[in-house]
């Protein structure tokens, strides 16, 4: 829902990897298709999605003749014909040839739009970044106003880029809410790849914390940097909000393999006693599974000590 998949498409039209490449990861996937559990980024690398089974709502893709490649996806999770939560991811690659013309346009259009953008505006409720030269790291974190981006003025160039949602909101009588908490994740590193991937993350506050939104508009909602403190318990749900974002950035800088230098210092809402604590999780539960493949006989004795050394080193 957000314009993050306008960013690069707009690439294609200003203006080497095909997408052959994409059989095996989630940027294969079709309107129409469910997935749940993890999004396949790379052919080794995934990001979690959030509990609950999605459904692919909206596919943008495109390669120009110049090589540069752009794609995007939407995915909702529906309840009661409700999008409770939003999961939205788009690349652009391509880009090393035409870097001395792009990243100005890059640059522009992640630090200098007129609205949005990796920079301080007022309703956001928390920013921080990483920039140097080209190589950026975003993160992002407000409340986004349903009317105002999907149906906001007719002569709104970017328009277009919602206009599959849109769609799909009236083809299937839709029910949409009037207020989601919002995180965006922005990465870009020549150094380490050859693609400008940005990712956001939408849920109800209803859905996320049982919280009813009292206020509809986005400068008159509660969750507002200028209006929250009146209401402690908005307060309480987006604090919330903020640590999962910060978690969920964290798990994208490692599908990103960001370096040490360019990652996001996020200690204020997930400190290292905790990280230490969610990775043990994610052992004990490899493991478990791992011993069940083996007590079922799904795999051998060897296969198995094999498959447990690499999950512990």
């Amino acid at each position: 829902m957000k314009k993050i998949i306008g960013f690069v498409v707009l690439l294609l039209f200003i203006c080497s990897e095909s997408f052959a490449a994409s059989w095996k990861t989630g940027w294969r996937l079709q309107r129409g298709d469910t997935v749940s559990g993890e999004f396949k980024v790379f052919k080794n690398l995934s990001i979690p999605l959030p509990a609950g089974e999605f459904v692919v709502v909206d596919k943008m893709s495109a390669e120009s003749f110049n090589g540069i490649g752009a794609e995007g996806l939407t995915l909702v999770q529906l309840e009661n014909n409700v999008p409770i939560k939003i999961f939205e991811i788009a690349r652009a690659f391509g880009l090393s040839k035409w870097t001395g013309y792009l990243d100005p346009i890059i640059e522009a259009e992640t630090f200098k739009p007129k609205t949005g953008g990796c920079r301080e505006r007022q309703h956001y409720s928390y920013l921080k970044f990483y920039k140097r030269g080209a190589a950026h790291n975003c993160l992002i974190v407000e409340h986004f106003d349903v009317q105002r981006e999907l149906f906001g003025s007719d002569d709104d160039p970017d328009r277009v880029f919602t206009a599959g949602i849109r769609n799909w909101v009236k083809k299937n009588k839709i029910k949409l809410p009037d207020i989601y908490l919002s995180s965006e994740h922005w990465f870009m590193s020549m150094l380490i790849r050859d693609q400008w991937i940005l990712m956001s993350h939408m849920e109800t506050p209803e859905s996320f914390a049982n919280y009813n939104v009292k206020f509809t508009t986005r400068d008159t909602s509660e969750f507002h940097p200028d209006i929250i403190g009146k209401h402690p318990e908005a307060q309480k749900v987006l604090r919330e909000w903020k640590i999962i974002s910060a978690k969920r950035h964290i798990d994208f800088e490692k599908a990103m393999k960001a370096k040490k230098q360019q990652l996001l210092d996020l200690g204020e809402f997930v400190d290292d006693g905790n990280i230490t604590k969610q990775k043990s999780s994610d052992i004990s539960g490899q493991l478990k599974k791992l011993h069940d493949l083996y007590k079922d006989g799904v795999i051998t004795g060897y296969e198995y000590e094999k498959a447990k050394k690499k999950i512990l080193d």
